[in-house]
């Protein structure tokens, strides 16, 4: 069973098209057996079953029913002894009228059931392929980024001395991309499950800088977010948690860890992130840092304002 035809029934039932079908069955079945009468003497409902069947693939079950109702009625007027009569001979009238009825309804029980698995498997087909762009999407959107904070550090490894070091930021915000786009894959993640998504994030990244005497809080407020969103702020946390182990938690064997999502107003939102580091001081980082520059980058594409 395609999902084309689940589609075509679907669109078929109930309107001017299914009831088409349904008389088209009808007539075809009753003109058929008219003409091989003598042959069907002993089948008056043989054509009209397959008008049943047909009408129910095709058209749904209220069309078929009604299919039902005038082939029942169409055989015991015209293909029933005594024939052109209402009148039913005992008991073989009555048993093949309830043969009919047994058998059309079990056709059209059993059809519906099929087309209505068949509606779920083709609702499934399509959220997997909404899910499919999705990750298309978010996979694409990471690689952006990543490639553009490379090509920024390419330029500075060229003129530092200490490129190892540019290398290594390179590898780590590599695994912060990857460590995101892990965590979410799942379309809930960026709605109500987001701050489980958040805070295992948080969790990845410092464990992967051997920073787990870190104490985290995440604090996210319900709100359904689009996976643009969703990722841009995932990825600011990620390089606000970089920063924080680089210079709020040096030297320290412990600290603590804030996150906090909230929605301050209509169309609002704001992403706080904090640590209990000694600050900046009198002298915060200039305004060409990497990891500033990224985040700032991060926030505009989602029409956003980063301050620190």
């Amino acid at each position: 069973m395609t999902t084309g035809w689940v589609a075509f029934r679907q669109r078929m039932q109930g309107g001017p098209g299914g009831w088409a079908i349904g008389c088209a069955c009808f007539a075809i079945a009753f003109g058929l057996r008219w003409v091989a009468g003598p042959v069907m003497g002993g089948l008056p409902f043989v054509t009209f079953f397959l008008a049943v069947l047909g009408t129910s693939a095709g058209a749904g079950w209220r069309v078929a029913m009604a299919v039902a109702t005038a082939s029942l009625l169409a055989a015991w007027y015209w293909f029933l002894p005594p024939f052109g009569s209402w009148a039913l001979v005992w008991p073989d009238g009555p048993a093949a009228l309830g043969f009919f009825v047994l058998v059309a309804g079990s056709q059209i029980l059993l059809v519906e059931a099929l087309f209505r698995q068949g509606a779920r498997v083709a609702a499934l087909l399509e959220q997997q392929r909404g899910l499919y762009s999705e990750l298309q999407h978010r996979v694409a959107n990471g690689i952006q980024s990543l490639a553009s904070v490379l090509s920024v550090q390419a330029g500075q490894a060229m003129r530092a001395e200490a490129a190892g070091d540019v290398l290594h930021d390179a590898v780590r915000r590599l695994r912060s991309v990857a460590a995101v786009h892990r965590r979410l894959h799942d379309p809930e993640l960026g709605g109500a499950r987001f701050a489980e998504a958040l805070e295992a994030l948080t969790r990845d990244i410092l464990r992967a800088a051997g920073r787990e005497d870190v104490a985290v809080k995440v604090v996210v407020a319900p709100m359904p977010l689009s996976s643009a969103v969703a990722s841009s702020l995932a990825m600011i946390v990620a390089e606000a948690i970089a920063n924080s182990i680089k210079h709020g938690f040096a030297g320290r064997e412990e600290g603590d860890l804030a996150i906090s999502l909230t929605r301050p107003g209509p169309g609002l939102l704001r992403l706080e992130i904090s640590d209990d580091g000694p600050g900046l001081g009198d002298t915060p980082p200039g305004e060409g840092t990497l990891g500033l520059m990224i985040m700032q980058g991060l926030a505009a594409q989602i029409g956003g304002v980063f301050r620190l």
